[in-house]
């Protein structure tokens, strides 16, 4: 994925599926459960099954980024 700078994926909870994140190129951050995690290059986040998370772009370069979103059984 790739978020262009001030731009963010707004706060959502993982239900029935969680998402890791693994941060390509660029920086940003991410709020999960109501703290900031900053993100660079190298950096992976982990949002498990019942929590929430926002990826933010605060940089004035791209975050370039992959996600992963296994769902899980119910």
């Amino acid at each position: 994925g790739r978020l262009t700078p001030g731009s963010h994926i707004g706060l959502h909870t993982h239900e029935g599926n969680s998402e890791i994140i693994f941060v390509l190129s660029g920086t940003g951050k991410v709020l999960y459960d109501g703290v900031y995690e900053t993100l660079a290059p190298g950096s992976c986040h982990y949002c498990p099954m019942g929590h929430a998370h926002s990826l933010i772009n605060d940089s004035q370069d791209d975050l370039r980024f992959v996600a992963v979103v296994p769902k899980h059984p119910v």
